[in-house]
């Protein structure tokens, strides 16, 4: 059974993209950003769920979107990208680490993927900004990605 939570920040609005840049733009975009956790998993996935919301979100200060659909809406595009397999990724070893301390749990996770989404939101040449975008935040060493 699969899990798709995306988490984000209650108090955060979207902000000048420039920011995600090495140098600067002059279209006037801004952007967002949430995590998207997809947990497979096995055994009771009410407890799978209900133990992931627990170590994974404030309720005080974050929300989250269960159905898999994107958590904002208008965005030009989105690049989700995360660490390869093979690449050191320290809240994915943090998250494992507490399930595996966990006693008696009644499922198992299988796989944990975690993903970085970034919202871009604004006008102009979707795929000329994508590839730029992507240029500047991922690191084809170690991230895989998708643009949307």
């Amino acid at each position: 059974m699969t899990l798709n939570l995306e988490v984000l920040s209650r108090f955060q609005d979207a902000a000048d993209a420039n920011h995600l840049l090495y140098t600067p733009i002059p279209d006037a975009l801004k952007s967002n950003h949430s995590r998207v956790y997809t947990v497979e998993c096995e055994g009771d996935i009410e407890a799978a769920r209900a133990y992931m919301l627990r170590v994974l979100v404030d309720p005080i200060s974050q929300a989250v979107v269960e159905d898999g659909t994107p958590a904002l809406e208008g965005a030009l595009f989105t690049i989700d990208y995360g660490m390869k397999p093979g690449s050191l990724d320290l809240e994915k070893e943090a998250i494992l680490t507490n399930y595996r301390g966990q006693k008696n749990l009644p499922f198992s996770i299988t796989s944990l993927k975690i993903t970085q989404r970034i919202y871009i939101f604004g006008e102009g040449d979707r795929d000329k900004l994508a590839a730029r975008f992507t240029k500047d935040i991922c690191n084809p060493a170690i991230h895989y990605w998708t643009v949307a």
